[in-house]
Order: structure tokens, then sequence, then C-alpha cells
């Protein structure tokens, strides 16, 4: 089962999209019949709202589905539970992007990612993670700053969930790793980080690197993330940005983002080749 309230909504709105669509039912007549607008019937099925036990028993009977009723009704008593990034609201608004990213992130069961700017944020050190949020938001500070580090710090909780922790694939470009750090020692602090995980060899954690020798490739347009889940869910896609980023779900794009990440996965260092030449980066920086 889903393991995240924004992934339990998500699930909801899918099936009960999927049951209107099979009984032929337009949105504006299930707007009519829960008396309500079309845009909330939209928020519904894109999970960005949960409906009332007896609005999923009126769209059930409508829909000739009344066999769906336990599941669907699971689900919505789910995604109206609180979850650990619900506490971060100053940060997270509800039914942001980032809000809904972070909330797939928890109940997801794999994340496959492409960094071009800096380290995955699953992978940071918390002095790496200070320093990355400083220099791309300079006006924060204070209890801010130590609040937005402690909620990144907060999401690696995937890593250590029981009893299946989110699996990693992270291809990384080299130029995140050339790319300094203020401060002594963190950008080699977090290198090395990156090679203990390549040491493990984690079966839940992979790391591999894009070098510059690769020259030109598939991935020039910038950073992105994709999620799948279990239990049917389809793939969501984040795209990367300084203004929270954006969350795509159509199956084209995610599909034509995965095949370029898989080929360039294939050209990336793996392996000791990987870790011989981590091991070269770190040294280049100060301690």
């Amino acid at each position: 089962m889903a393991t995240s309230p924004v992934l339990s909504r998500r699930t909801l709105g899918t099936e009960l999209r999927r049951l209107r669509e099979a009984a032929g039912v337009a949105v504006s007549r299930a707007a009519e019949e829960l008396d309500c607008s079309v845009s909330k019937i939209s928020r519904i099925e894109t999970g960005l709202s949960t409906p009332r036990r007896p609005e999923i028993d009126t769209l059930l009977r409508l829909y000739s589905a009344p066999g769906s009723r336990e599941e669907l009704v699971h689900l919505a008593g789910e995604g109206k539970q609180a979850a650990w990034y619900d506490s971060y609201g100053d940060l997270l608004a509800p039914g942001s992007t980032l809000h809904r990213f972070i909330g797939l992130e928890a109940g997801a069961s794999r994340l496959r990612q492409f960094s071009s700017g800096a380290v995955p944020g699953l992978l940071q050190t918390e002095r790496y993670a200070r320093a990355v949020i400083t220099a791309s938001q300079p006006t924060v500070s204070g209890e801010a700053l130590e609040t937005m580090i402690r909620m990144r710090l907060d999401r690696k909780s995937v890593l250590r969930r029981e009893p299946d922790p989110l699996h990693i694939a992270a291809l990384v470009d080299e130029s995140v790793l050339r790319r300094s750090a203020h401060g002594p020692g963190v950008m080699r602090d977090q290198v090395q980080h990156l090679c203990g995980i390549v040491e493990d060899g984690s079966s839940t954690i992979e790391v591999r690197v894009l070098p510059f020798s690769v020259g030109l490739h598939g991935l020039l347009g910038g950073g992105f993330q994709i999620l799948s889940f279990d239990h049917g869910e389809s793939d969501v896609i984040f795209f990367e940005g300084q203004d929270g980023g954006g969350l795509q779900e159509k199956a084209d794009i995610v599909r034509a983002h995965s095949d370029r990440l898989d080929a360039a996965w294939k050209q990336a260092l793996e392996g000791r080749e990987l870790l011989s030449f981590l091991r070269e980066v770190a040294d280049t920086y100060d301690e």
C-alpha cells in the first residue's frame, strides 16, 4: 500500500478517474452529481483534494462500481493523515509543487535522477547542504536557514524506511564535483561521502558520474528526477529549478527523459573506475 498521504491521494484520484472513464461519465456529470464545480472533480482526480466518504459513495454509485468502496475509503483516510513534511508548512505550502514532490518521494519505491547543478539532495552531507542552500538563497539566514537544512536532512528518512527503503540511481555530472563549495573541507568531505557510498556497494543506492570526456550528451537540458512506485502507479518526473521546479506525469515526456537517462547511464563511470576518479577529485580540495 501507499506509504505517504500525497501518494495515497494520487492513487485514489487515479482510480476514481479510471472508474469514471470506464463508465463513460463526463467530468461535468460527476460534478453535477456531487453538486460541485468541475475543478473540484479535477482536483480529486489529480490527487490535490481528498473526497469525503459520502462523496466517494455518490461517485461509485454513478460509476456503477460499489465494490471499490472499501479500498478507496481506506486511501481517503490515509490521504488525510499528517506526514513529517507537513510540519514544514512555512516552506512547503500544501498543494505546492515541492510539497507534492516530497510527498511522492516519501512513498516512491525508486528514484532515478540526473544532477547537473549540485550533489543530489538525498546524498548530501549536512555541511554541503548548508553551503548549497546558502549559495542558492543568500537572503535566508538564522532560524529560517536552520529549518531548511533540517527539512533537507529529514528527507533522508526514505533511505532508512522499513522494510523497503527508497532505491536510488543517481547520475552526477562531473561539473557538480568540480564546483567548489564555500567553507574549508566542505567539498572534500562531500566527495569522500560519495566514495563511501560507492565502496559500501549498497544494494539500494547506486552512484555514477558522467565525465567531461563523454562530451555532448542527451541530458544537457538540466537536472531532473524520476519517481517510480509499486502497485501500478505511473512514474512522475520532477524538473529541478530555482522557482521550485515542476512536476510532469505525461507518459511520453517521462519516457523520453527516462530513455535519455538510460543512455547516459551506460556512458558513465562506475565501480573501481569511479572510485578512483572520486578519490582523485577529493584530493584536489583542501581539508
